[in-house]
């Protein structure tokens, strides 16, 4: 159980790259009492074990974000075991690759599900920690984007990733901004602090280990935006740059 002034985050997908290092993050760094979301039980324990060696403030829980029956558990659990949360970060998605040549089958199945891991998971899985983070006094909403989802990006020639197509996936993560815009307006006057963040091209499995950094150097930007006090920002996309144009 979690120190009562520790406050508490939950991180999707926490179980490897960038959400595992979120998780080491908050927990060493800031104060945090992290729990550890992952599809796999066993792969949460793991990953929560192994920060826990690290004496940090960490435990997992089962959380399948295309599971409605797990989110309502997960949700369950939490519930009973703190009370509330101060940030989730929707951290769990996927990157299928697609090229325009692509049979129409293929075509379909990668877009349906793209945007059931990164767009429709995020809003229910949101929807679902609504009440626990109502209950903190300053909620914090991070939703991990892309810069690739910027379709202001999209339409420059001249873009560093303009020859990167990854359709589904782009289009899921414009979508994805458009899902943190909603939450930034909907809880605005709450004094919520809702955003969507860029880790940038970082070496995990998700990108088959390529990427110009190291998941410790993906962490500033997540870190500062995952913690923003009462006077911080909302309703902005960011990487380690600055602001990104929708």
């Amino acid at each position: 159980m979690p120190s009562t002034t520790k406050q508490v985050a939950l991180i999707t997908g926490a179980n490897r790259g960038i959400g595992f290092e979120l998780s080491r993050t908050l927990a060493r760094d800031h104060g945090f009492y992290v729990i550890l979301g992952s599809r796999s039980s066993e792969a949460g324990v793991a990953a929560a074990a192994e920060l826990q060696n690290e004496n940090l403030s960490v435990s997992s829980v089962t959380l399948d974000i295309l599971d409605d029956a797990s989110i309502c558990a997960a949700v369950e659990t939490i519930s009973r075991d703190h009370g509330h949360i101060d940030l989730l970060v929707n951290n769990a998605g996927v990157m299928l690759p697609l090229a325009l040549s692509d049979d129409p089958s293929t075509k379909r199945s990668a877009f349906a599900e793209s945007f059931a891991s990164n767009v429709t998971s995020a809003a229910l899985v949101t929807d679902a920690f609504i009440p626990l983070l109502s209950a903190s006094p300053l909620p914090r909403i991070v939703f991990v984007s892309s810069v690739l989802g910027s379709i202001t990006h999209r339409l420059n020639p001249n873009y560093v990733w303009d020859h990167f197509e990854y359709i589904p996936y782009r289009a899921s993560k414009a979508a994805l901004n458009m899902l943190a815009a909603q939450y930034a307006r909907r809880y605005a006057e709450k004094g919520w602090k809702v955003n969507a963040v860029c880790p940038g091209y970082t070496k995990t499995r998700m990108t088959g280990w390529n990427g110009e950094k190291e998941v410790e150097d993906a962490m500033t930007r997540l870190g500062r935006m995952c913690t923003l006090g009462v006077e911080g920002e909302t309703g902005t996309f960011s990487d380690a740059g600055g602001e990104v144009p929708w």
